[in-house]
C-alpha cells in the first residue's frame, strides 16, 4: 500500500513539473518575415505594379515586421514596425475595447471596436459559412473535419536562450491538400488566457488574429497553435502557392513591472469606429516602393 501511494505521489509531482508556468505579465519582441506568391496583388486590385496591379511601382515580395507585444492581466498591446509603417493594437479588457492605430505616409489614423462588435462579426461570418455549407451539402459535397494534428519530436533548438521543443502541425484543406507548419515552443511557460486577446487583429503583414495561449498577433494564421502546452518561440508556415511566414522570438521579459499608462491611447490619431471603416470610410493598405 505504501509503494502504491509513493508511486501515485511521484506521478503527481511529475505531472506538475511537466506543466508550463502560467505567466500574466510579459514583454515579447519578435520578427516576422512574410514572402508573398509571385502572382500576389495587393488589396484593392490596382495599386501594385505586379500582376493585377496598375500602379507605377513594384510590389515587394518579402516583408519584414518587428513586433513588441506587452501582456498584462487587464491590457495587451502590440506595436508593429514594417515598410508599411507603424501599427499599434491596444486591447482594453476592462472596457472590452480594441483600438488599432496606423501611422503611415505621414498620416495617423485608426479604428476601434468592442467585444460586442467582434461577436457580431463572428456571427455574420458563421452565418455566411453555414449557408455555404448548406448549399454545398445540397449538391452532395461534404466538408472535411479540419482538426489540426500535432506531431511532437524529441528534437530541441536554442532560441533566445531557451531550450525549445519541436512540434509539426498538420492541417488538411477541403481540396485534400495537407499543410504542415513547424513550431519550436518553450515548454517552461505560457501566457495566461486572460492576458491574451483572441479577438484582436492587427493591420498589415506580421499582424494576424490572436489566439488563446498568448501569441496574439504572432500566429500568422497557423491553426492548432493554441493546443501547444508552452509558448511558441519560432514557426514557419508555407503554402503551396508560395506564401510563407517565418516568425522568431528575439527577446522575452517575464513578469516585468508594467504600469497601466503604458496602454493609454496616444493623442493625434483620427479614430473612427470599425463599422465606419467597413462601410467605405476606411483606409487602403498602400505598398511602398523600396
Amino acid at each position: 500500500m505504501k509503494k502504491i501511494l509513493t508511486l501515485a505521489a511521484f506521478f503527481s509531482v511529475s505531472a506538475a513539473i511537466a506543466q508550463p508556468k502560467v505567466v500574466e505579465k510579459a514583454i515579447i519582441k519578435a520578427k516576422t518575415e512574410v514572402t508573398f506568391p509571385e502572382n500576389f496583388a495587393p488589396p484593392g486590385g490596382g495599386d501594385g505594379g505586379g500582376p493585377g496591379g496598375g500602379g507605377g511601382f513594384s510590389m515587394p515580395r518579402d516583408i519584414e515586421t518587428n513586433t513588441t507585444t506587452t501582456f498584462s492581466p487587464n491590457f495587451m498591446k502590440t506595436e508593429s514596425m514594417s515598410d508599411f509603417g507603424h501599427n499599434t493594437v491596444i486591447v482594453d479588457r476592462v472596457n472590452k475595447k480594441t483600438t488599432t492605430l496606423i501611422e503611415a505616409m505621414g498620416r495617423k489614423t485608426g479604428f476601434y471596436s468592442t467585444d460586442a462588435d467582434a461577436e457580431a462579426q463572428r456571427a455574420r461570418q458563421d452565418s455566411i459559412r453555414n449557408a455555404r455549407r448548406d448549399s454545398l451539402a445540397a449538391l452532395g459535397i461534404t466538408f472535411r473535419d479540419n482538426k489540426p494534428e500535432l506531431i511532437y519530436s524529441d528534437e530541441t533548438k536554442k532560441i533566445s536562450g531557451y531550450t525549445c521543443k519541436k512540434v509539426t502541425i498538420k492541417t488538411t484543406q477541403q481540396n485534400g491538400q495537407v499543410n504542415e507548419s513547424v513550431v519550436w515552443y518553450n515548454p517552461e511557460f505560457k501566457i495566461s488566457p486572460k492576458s491574451s486577446a483572441p479577438n484582436a487583429t492587427a493591420g498589415g503583414p506580421g499582424g494576424g488574429g490572436g489566439f488563446g495561449g498568448g501569441m496574439a498577433m504572432m500566429n500568422g494564421g497557423v491553426q492548432g497553435m493554441n493546443l501547444i502546452e508552452g509558448f511558441p518561440m519560432e514557426y514557419e508556415m508555407t503554402r503551396g502557392n508560395g506564401f510563407k511566414v517565418h516568425m522568431t522570438v528575439l527577446k522575452i521579459q517575464l513578469e516585468p513591472s508594467i504600469e497601466d499608462k503604458e496602454f493609454e491611447i496616444p493623442k493625434g490619431y483620427d479614430l473612427k469606429p470599425q463599422s465606419a471603416m467597413e462601410n467605405g470610410g476606411g483606409f487602403r493598405m498602400i505598398f511602398r516602393n523600396n
